[in-house]
């Protein structure tokens, strides 16, 4: 599909840019999650991200994300993951396994919202378990799509010393600009602080940068790929940061 410009969208893509430049971004590892539920989908995936950093402590710490989901109706939807970090200080670790179920709340052509809960048993050192709450929208016109995850995560348990943390994630894109089958956008993430005393901007956690996807399919199997580039602009962010996701849908 090709892009055109036509006057009667261009109002509707200014305001994803303001959206998208005044509206902070957040880490669920780097994914953004659409709210939209297929019945009957299941998948494998594989996504991560690498950092790059003149700081010891951040310089190429990667984590690794294995995840299954499937759709058991057309608007409720479960998914498990493994998340393995690698950090100076806990190499190649099982950091933590998340159970997430996604409930669509509405389902139109041009937008699209769902609720997403998720509980995290922490496996690293002695912190406490999370539970994670989030409120995904979407929007979209033509070959543009707008989406924000807002998230909410809170630790629990005897071992829980910090309160509700608050982060946003968006992702604005073109739908098959280059070839027909190559989508390109921006895509941001940030992380505020606990609700009620959110960080100086300095401690917040900041990273802006542009995503390409592509999918297709081959052998009645589904194939989808995402590449990008973050770049950070706060002290507590990494500076560089590469994000990949590999995904196989049947």
């Amino acid at each position: 599909m090709k892009i055109y410009w036509m006057h009667k969208n261009l109002v509707f893509f200014l305001t994803l840019l303001i959206l998208f430049l005044f509206n902070g971004v957040s880490f669920s590892h780097h994914k953004v999650y659409s709210p939209r539920v297929e019945e009957g989908r299941q998948s494998l995936e594989w996504r991560g991200h690498f950092n790059s950093d003149d700081r010891e402590d951040y310089d190429k710490v990667h984590h690794h994300v294995l995840e299954t989901e499937y759709s058991w109706t057309k608007f409720w939807q479960s998914e498990m993951e493994l998340h393995i970090s690698d950090k100076q200080e806990t190499p190649l670790d099982w950091e933590k396994t998340e159970f997430q179920n996604q409930l669509q709340i509405f389902d139109y052509k041009n937008f699209a919202s769902a609720l997403y809960f998720s509980y995290n048993f922490i496996s690293v050192g002695d912190d406490a378990d999370e539970i994670e709450y989030k409120y995904l929208n979407e929007l979209s016109w033509q070959n543009t799509v707008f989406i924000s995850n807002f998230i909410f995560e809170k630790p629990i348990g005897t071992e829980a010393e910090n309160s509700t943390e608050f982060s946003v994630s968006n992702y604005f894109a073109f739908k098959k600009i280059f070839f027909d089958f190559v989508d390109f956008g921006a895509i941001g993430f940030s992380q505020f602080g606990e609700l009620t005393n959110f960080s100086v901007f300095p401690l917040q956690e900041h990273q802006y940068g542009f995503q390409i996807d592509t999918e297709f399919e081959f052998n009645n199997l589904e194939y989808e790929f995402s590449l990008g580039y973050l770049h950070g602009f706060t002290e507590a962010s990494s500076d560089h940061t590469v994000v990949w996701n590999i995904e196989l849908e049947f």
